[in-house]
């Protein structure tokens, strides 16, 4: 089992890194659309004890993209949390080799975006091309994040993914969603070479002040 550290970084660093070598280590984990009455789509997870903070930029507009990153791993993990909740981690590496994971149910509307997209990356193009993540709020009564991956101003997308996708909410077959989205995640990984789950360590030495990196 590989074990990923998360590690205090420089701020402006990063920021820089991930908005315009390689480490095996997390500098952040970020998770999505976790505070519905927030505009903000990424907040940053400060530890157990604390709030996770939204990531914003210095604008003081909400941070909705992640670019020039390239794909560094992916992984489902189980029974997390007291909801015992399936998550969808996912590892993206900036052009200076920092790396952030970020997670959101296996099965949220954001989650299957970025699967359909990362099959299109799989199918058209290779798995080390460089991308853009980008990351909305949608305005229906449940504000759902949406997601989508972007070379240059193309648009990247799986178009037989989405359809099952698509069908099999149709047919409200949460089951069927969940593994599509499970068999997506496992070619994925193939694609990439990983064999072994992830086991993501998040240090309590996380700079709290991490939330404005970007």
């Amino acid at each position: 089992m590989t074990t990923t550290a998360i590690t205090s970084v420089d701020n402006a660093a990063l920021l820089a890194e991930f908005s315009g070598g390689t480490s095996t280590d997390v500098s952040m984990m970020i998770g999505i659309g976790l505070v519905k009455d927030s505009e903000a789509v990424f907040f940053q997870y400060l530890g157990d004890e604390q709030t996770p903070s939204a990531l914003m930029l210095p604008s003081g507009r909400p941070l909705t993209r992640l670019a020039n990153v390239t794909l560094a791993g992916i992984d489902i993990a189980d029974d997390i949390g007291e909801f015992k909740s399936t998550k969808l981690n996912l590892f993206l590496q900036s052009t200076q080799g920092r790396v952030v994971m970020l997670t959101s149910g296996l099965t949220t509307i954001w989650s299957q975006c970025v699967l359909t997209s990362l099959m299109g990356l799989y199918h058209s193009y290779d798995l080390n091309t460089a991308f853009q993540l980008d990351s909305w709020k949608g305005n229906s009564k449940m504000r759902p994040c949406f997601g989508a991956i972007r070379i240059g101003q193309q648009k990247v997308s799986d178009q037989e993914l989405y359809d099952l996708l698509t069908n099999a909410r149709g047919d409200r077959d949460s089951v069927k969603v969940e593994q599509l989205c499970r068999n997506a995640v496992q070619m994925l990984r193939s694609g990439l070479g990983v064999t072994e789950p992830v086991d993501v360590k998040v240090e309590t030495t996380v700079d709290p002040e991490a939330a404005e990196l970007f």
